[in-house]
């Protein structure tokens, strides 16, 4: 990396109103196998000249090193990495407030792939074990399945999609050892590793794994979700071309409804032929948070849905006093004859593309009167916001 690159990176960054977070490079050593720092002092002494903000990582997936590099980090020495950075950011006045993120290690769902470091959720315990208080955040990676194996049907099967979920609760079963309650980030995901699965990771069908995804994080409680990766590769938001691909509009409606605050929000099922109601359903997912958007009252309601149902349509009924509100409704469905492979996406029949190279198109609601119908189509998914819901969570 040049200086030149640095500089466009956070000018970057600047102008879009990203955050920065680099990892440093863990695996330049001393002779006594300590962390030659040499190199990212240069890195940070420029940053602070140039007055950059940037937050810090150091190393990537190190449980997996010996399978990567052919070199091994022990977790208790890469421990002792992450203190003598922390030093160097406490030293410096301008530096205090830069977070320190990591380890960032590998899935801890996808043993067979990683079976030639250390079992990633070891390899927590131990770092965790030796500097339990040495990051802001702990971080970890997922990847639901191996993008050279991928099938469309995998995309969609709610088993595969419940790995975060399991995954979720092993992390934070480790953090809580040693750090409970502290903060816990998805230093990195997609769909599926290795670079994406081709046609199906920069298709329309990676937004069942990546709304769940979002989903299901902020149910149980992870601050940041850092998605890998904008550009380049079959999993990128935007293809070699910087055209958008389908999670990039699905992204960038998430941005502007959905709010930080996640609320409670369960589904019940009623089945038609057993004339019951049960809350045994794999077939559609709602979550719901506090509207993000200006666009709409204070107290409104976004909730988010996917149908994973392959042949009939759903019907959402909003519970009590929701049911008398009125409702906007952005559908996103594939485009075109490719159905589920898609690189096109409409937004309520409409299709999404740039107007120009600048500029966004409007995301225009579909508006729902009180008592309409909430319609699903099967293996689509939207958004909905239920507007000036008065909900007391979000007021």
């Amino acid at each position: 990396m040049t200086v030149e690159d640095w500089d466009n990176i956070n000018q970057f960054s600047e102008k879009v109103g990203w955050k920065l977070i680099f990892g440093l490079n863990v695996l330049l050593r001393n002779h006594d196998n300590r962390w030659d720092y040499t190199n990212a002092m240069e890195l940070i002494e420029y940053t602070i000249k140039r007055g950059y903000h940037v937050d810090w990582e150091l190393g990537n997936e190190p449980n997996s090193f010996r399978k990567t590099t052919g070199r091994e980090l022990d977790a208790s020495i890469l421990a002792e990495d992450f203190k003598t950075l922390r030093g160097i950011l406490q030293s410096r006045v301008e530096l205090k407030n830069c977070l320190l993120a990591g380890p960032d290690i590998t899935s801890s769902g996808l043993d067979k792939y990683y079976g030639f470091g250390i079992h990633p959720d070891k390899y927590l315990d131990a770092f965790l074990r030796a500097a339990p208080d040495v990051t802001n955040a702990t971080t970890w990676h997922q990847y639901y399945i191996d993008g050279k194996t991928a099938v469309l049907e995998n995309f969609t099967d709610p088993n595969i999609l419940d790995m975060l979920i399991r995954e979720i609760e092993k992390i934070k079963d480790i953090v809580n050892r040693y750090k409970p309650g502290s903060s816990i980030w998805l230093g990195e995901t997609g769909s599926a590793y290795g670079g994406g699965a081709p046609n199906l990771s920069d298709a329309y069908v990676a937004g069942f794994m990546w709304l769940d995804k979002l989903g299901v994080a902020a149910a149980n409680g992870l601050d940041i979700v850092i998605r890998q990766q904008f550009y380049n590769g079959h999993y990128a938001l935007l293809d070699k071309h910087l055209n958008p691909n389908p999670d990039y509009w699905l992204s960038v409606i998430y941005k502007r409804l959905v709010g930080s605050k996640v609320l409670s929000a369960k589904v019940m099922n009623f089945d038609l032929y057993a004339n019951e109601v049960t809350d045994n359903n794999q077939c559609v997912r709602v979550y719901a948070h506090c509207t993000a958007s200006t666009d709409y009252p204070v107290g409104s309601i976004t909730m988010y849905a996917l149908s994973l149902c392959k042949e009939h349509t759903t019907k959402i009924v909003l519970s009590d006093d929701l049911s008398k509100l009125a409702v906007d409704e952005y559908l996103l469905t594939p485009h075109g004859d490719e159905a589920l492979t898609t690189k096109r996406v409409d937004l309520n029949g409409k299709i999404l593309k740039m107007p120009s190279d600048s500029t966004l198109p409007d995301f225009i609601p579909r508006h729902l009167q009180p008592g309409d119908d909430i319609l699903i189509p099967p293996l689509t998914f939207g958004f909905f916001v239920l507007v000036d819901a008065q909900a007391n969570a979000c007021l």
